[in-house]
Formats: structure tokens, sequence, C-alpha cells
């Protein structure tokens, strides 16, 4: 069944001026368009239904100088695109169309909560013409963006992870409830996370000849990262088990009259910044007018911080030495005519290490966890402040402490960056004046990754090294009792495979299309950064929450720090097998793509765009004692999701006034034939 449709429209209006402040020199233009979008949806809860209104409004206001000299130019321009949002849509979590798991009290506040983005990025740029054949640029630029929620209740909020059926005789009405009951929907508040860069770069150019012609360029680039945050969830959250005991490392640790509850204060508050310095040179040396080479050398300083400067300043330094790259290509044309041409290149590509490291592992964020029997049925009066029942953890007055401090003796001193080899070759076609074929191999391997590799300490707290797993101090994996000790921890693998075959014909006699099919694969254990090995679907009402923004995703973010590496149970599925290998969770092995449009002669135009791709892969999980997903039948048992295919639709007629002006009008059709899986 289908749930209801939820009406949404969006409003945009705007406009722009533009022309010579000093005649031939100096030039100026401005534009403003804001938005107003609104989103109804309704709900169905367990006692009852009611809407809920979503309101944003957006506003994007640009402005920018153009400067000509004699021997170059100079420009400057900025981009202000300020958010707010009131109103917060829930995902549904039942069975039904458009029903919520919960009482309508779980989302009274929803219609209350918002946010608030600031995002101003300017920059300039100087190009300056040394000679006839050299010319220097210079870029700097400035990004700003502060996000901060607005309308959450500093609420504690509760939810249960067991039913609460053994006890419904003695249960008000409204503590009952199935897995997932909340008495609100989990939120944390950030008061401001807000985020600032600043770079700079130049770039030499110079045109020469010596057994060819030479485009040689050369450059330098530096930028600052820096990160301030505070967010925390009121009064922690409250995890309800009914009628369960709590368990640890194999160990029954005992339970309250009505089951056990763990109270979570998991916050992220400081502030940190570092620097990255980049260098490169490259040349496109053209052979002859047949072969064209690209050479080139990429390399980095870059400097990951942590956000506790009094326990270590800096994390992970990768010097120049550590991060080169180069890069080879080359571009045949076979005839000489320009009909047709085969080219292929090869490179190393080095990866940025993302802020969720640092903020996670290095001292921003803390999550400790307080475990009690569960004694009383006032389950609103559960907090940080309120912990009542038994201590249940295994070092009385303490807590499990997920994020220990102590990260200098946590990270690999010899942590090599993360890297990947890329191939690419392929070959285009021009079967007549308006139409190429094209096809294009592409070959992607991840060489190394930095993750974190869990381990326990004496008292039984989480502690991580960050590292490249299967390599040095993370060699092999400790046992939490279940298997071997002394295992080898597997290699990452990603390995990603594809075979493009496209044609397209450019626009001519009043019409244009372009087609293309994919056949790849995408194989290996490690899902990457962001990781889709790590679920949470809508229907348990939680998600993973991203960085600055106020909605969750159901594939955890990552980032340097994903669950890939974390327990020895990982690495295996039930039947034993070390390594879980297979098609990743995002694999398409098919997909087509078809995009055309056709103008008439009196001003109407109609294009449509057609995708469909395979399904993706289907996983069965087992949820441990330990609270991680295993893939007991190993990756893909499931088959695969249906067919995926989309249809847009755009039409369009352009109206004539006089001289340059016209007046366009369009419709946009979204998935036109309501396709679904």
């Amino acid at each position: 069944m289908q749930d209801a449709d939820s009406p949404r429209t969006h409003n945009e209006f705007g406009g722009s001026v533009g022309g010579p402040i000093v005649r031939d020199r100096l030039f100026f233009f401005g534009s403003y368009s804001p938005r107003s979008e609104r989103q109804t949806s309704p709900y169905n809860f367990d006692d009852g239904s009611y809407d809920i209104k979503r309101d944003i409004w957006r506003q994007q206001a640009f402005g920018k100088l153009t400067y000509a000299m004699r021997r170059g130019s100079a420009s400057w321009s900025t981009l202000w695109t300020p958010s707010t949002a009131k109103g917060t849509l829930a995902s549904y979590t039942g069975a039904t169309p458009n029903s919520y798991t919960g009482p309508k009290s779980s989302l009274q506040f929803e219609g209350q909560r918002g946010y608030d983005v600031n995002q101003l990025n300017t920059s300039g740029t100087v190009d300056l013409s040394l000679t006839n054949s050299s010319f220097l640029s210079f870029r700097g630029g400035y990004f700003h963006d502060r996000y901060s929620d607005t309308g959450i209740p500093e609420t504690t909020t509760y939810t249960y992870q067991t039913p609460s059926t053994p006890f419904d005789a003695v249960l008000p009405a409204s503590l009952r409830g199935g897995t997932g009951t909340a008495n609100l929907r989990r939120a944390q508040i950030t008061d401001f996370d807000t985020t600032k860069r600043a770079s700079f770069n130049t770039d030499y150019n110079h045109v020469f000849t010596g057994a060819g012609v030479h485009t040689l360029k050369g450059g330098y680039g530096f930028q600052r990262t820096t990160n301030d945050i505070d967010t925390f969830y009121p009064g922690g959250y409250v995890f309800i088990f009914w009628d369960r005991s709590f368990t640890f490392a194999g160990q029954n640790l005992g339970r309250g009259t009505y089951g056990y509850y763990e109270v979570n204060d998991r916050r992220i508050t400081s502030r940190a910044g570092s620097n990255i310095h980049s260098l490169y040179v490259q040349d496109q040396w053209s052979v002859n007018n047949r072969l064209t080479l690209d050479v080139g050398l990429r390399t980095e300083n870059e400097v990951v911080p942590t956000f506790r400067p009094d326990i270590l300043k800096n994390a992970i330094e990768f010097g120049f030495a550590d991060k080169l790259a180069p890069r080879l290509g080359a571009a045949y044309d076979v005839w000489g005519d320009g009909r047709m041409k085969v080219f292929g290149s090869w490179g190393l590509y080095y990866d940025w290490t993302k802020y969720e490291l640092p903020r996670g592992s290095f001292g921003a964020e803390t999550w400790c966890i307080y475990y009690r029997g569960l004694d009383t049925l006032d389950l609103g009066s559960l907090n940080l402040d309120n912990r009542p029942g038994r201590d249940l953890w295994v070092n009385q007055g303490g807590c499990r402490d997920r994020r220990v401090p102590s990260f200098q003796d946590e990270i690999d001193p010899d942590l090599e960056p993360m890297r990947q080899a890329s191939t690419s070759l392929g070959a285009e076609y021009q079967l007549a004046n308006n139409s190429v074929v094209t096809v294009h191999y592409i070959h992607n391997d991840l060489l190394e990754t930095i993750e974190d590799v869990g381990f326990l300490n004496a008292q039984g707290d989480e502690g991580y090294l960050i590292s490249n797993p299967g390599k040095r101090q993370a060699a092999t994996q400790f046992s939490t009792g279940a298997t071997p000790p002394g295992q080898p921890i597997p290699r990452p693998k990603r390995v990603y495979d594809a075979l493009e075959v496209g044609w397209s014909r450019r626009f001519s006699d009043n019409w244009f299309l372009s087609a293309n099919y994919t056949l790849s694969r995408l194989y290996g254990n490690y899902s990457g950064l962001a990781s889709s090995d790590e679920i949470t679907t809508p229907t348990t009402g939680v998600g993973s929450t991203t960085a600055q923004q106020q909605s969750v995703t159901i594939a955890r973010p990552g980032g340097n720090v994903n669950r890939a590496w974390d327990l020895d149970e990982l690495l295996y599925d039930a039947h034993g097998n070390r390594d879980v290998l297979g098609r990743l969770a995002t694999d398409r092995p098919h997909v087509a793509k078809v995009y055309g449009a056709y103008a008439f002669p009196f001003g109407t135009q109609i294009g449509a765009f057609f995708y469909g791709a395979s399904g993706t892969p289907i996983t069965t999980y087992v949820n441990t004692i330990n609270q991680t997903e295993v893939m007991v039948n190993g990756r893909g048992d499931m088959g695969r999701t249906p067919v995926l295919t989309l249809t847009n639709l755009l039409l369009a007629h352009e109206i004539d006034l006089n001289g340059a002006r016209r007046v366009r009008f369009e419709l946009n059709v979204n998935n036109l034939f309501n396709q679904k899986t």
C-alpha cells in the first residue's frame, strides 16, 4: 500500500542587474532570488492523526565585480545563501499508509522544530599575462557556514528497545508499546556548528617548443579549515529494555523489576583547525598533430588536528613525501582527421582526512553510557541527573566510555594516507558530423584507507586504534571469546570496474539525443567513507546524524570511523568464513540512461530523461549481544531490490516580445509515470 501524497509547493522569484561602471574597464553584476517551500504531510498515530507542516525560506544573493587590464584581468564575487526552516517531517515507521508508531505526543513538537543556516562564499582572482607564452594566476577564497537548530524542546527522550508486552497488565495505556515506542522523537540539539575555510592558490603557465609543443603548469595551494561546534542531547537520551537483563562480554550483570535502561550522554563540544599545503607540476606535451601526452605530479602536506590540544596538538601529519601522486595520460588521433580518438590515463589519488575522524576520535565527541536496573515506571523522569536503580556497569559508579580520551596512544605512528589507483581507457568515433560513439572502461582500486580498529581495555571500555586495517599494530584483532585469538585482520578491498558504451547526437535539425549503457561491478569488503553497510531504516525511528544538517540519513556518514573493523565478530559470517567479500551495497551492475529533446518551429520544446538500473544487493543482518549487526550469510544473500526506473519530462515554450526580450514558460514533471520500487 502506498502513502498518501504530501502536497509540496515552491514559489520562487528574483532578478538580476549588470553593466559597466567604468567603460571597457570595470563591470558589475548582481542578482537576488529567494524561494519559499512548503510541504504538508499527514500522520496516522496509535491514538489519532494530524498533519505536520514544514516551511523553508531560502535566499540567494550574488554579486560580482570584474576589472579588465591591458595584460590581464581581476574579479571578485560573493554568494550569500541563508536558509531558515520551521517544521520537521519524520519518516513513516508503521506498516500501514502514513502511519507512525507511537502516540500523537511523540511528534507534538515537530511542527516547531527547525534550523537556521547562514552560508557565505567569497572569492577573487587575478590573471596576469607575463609574455605571449606565459601567464600567472592568483586565486583566493573564504567560505563560512554556520548551522543552528531551532525549536527543539529540551526534554529527555526515551525509546523502547524491546516491547512492553510482559508488563502491559500493570502499565497505563500511555506506556504500552512495541519496539521503537518513544515519548518524543530523539533529536540532538546543535547550538552551533561553524565551518570556516580560507584558501589561496597561485599557478604559472608557460608554453614552449621542444620535440613538440609543451604547456607546462605548476602551482602552490594553501587551505586552512576550522570547525567550532556545540551539540548535545538534553538530559541525554534513554533506552528502555523491558524484561531484559544487561549482558556485557558474555556476562549477565543483572536487571531491575521491569528490566534495565541506559542513559546516553553524547555530545560534541570544541574547536579545531588545520592547514593543507599543496604543490603540483604538469606538462601537456603535444608530440605531434596526433599524439598528446599528459604527465604530472601532485603532492600535499596535510595536518589533522585534535579538539583537545591540551592532550595532543596534532593527531596526524602527512608530509609531502607521504602523498606523492603521479598522473599519466595519453590521447591519440588514429587517422589524423579527428574522427577517431583513443585515450588512456592512470593516476594515484589521495583523499583529505575528513573532520568526522577528529570530531569522533580526537577529543570533540564524548559518549558515556550509564546502565541501571529499571524499578520505576516514571520513565519521563529518567535522565542524566536522575538515574535510579542498581548500577549494572562493570565499574560501579562509572560509565561505559565509548570515546576514551587518551587518544594520543591510539594512533598508529606510521599511519599511511588514504589512496586509490585509477585507470581509464577509451575510444571515441565520430559516425557523422553530428554524432559520436564512445567506449570507456574504468578500473578503480582502493589501495589504503584509515579506519578505527576496536579493542577493549582492562576496564571494559572501548578503545579504537586509528590505523591502516591489516597492517602493523592493526594486523590482528582481539577476541571477544567467540573467535580464535590473534586472527588476521582482512585488508580493505573496494574495487570498481565499469564498461560504458554511449552514443550522442548533438543538436541539429531541431533535436538531440544521448544514450549510454554501463556494465559494472563494485566488489570488496569495505563500503567506503559513507558506510552503506550500516543502514538504519526509517521504520526504526532513528538514523545517522549528518554534520550541519537537521535531517538524518539511513546510511552512516562515516568518515574513517565506520564499524567495519570494530569487533572480531564483524570479520566473520555465521559459517566461519573470515573476510566477508562480495558485491557492495551500492552495486548496480546494469545502468541505462537516455536523454533527448525536440524543438518545434513555433517555440515549444519537449524533452525527456529516462534512467533504469539494477537493484542493489540485500543482505541478512543479525544483531549480536554487542549490539553489532553481522552479515550472517555473506553479502547479498537475499538477492536484490527491484529494478529502479525513472522518467522525467520537460515542456517549455518561448514567446518573443521584441528585440532580445523573451518570456519562457516551463513545466517539469519528475517521475512522470509514478514509478516506484
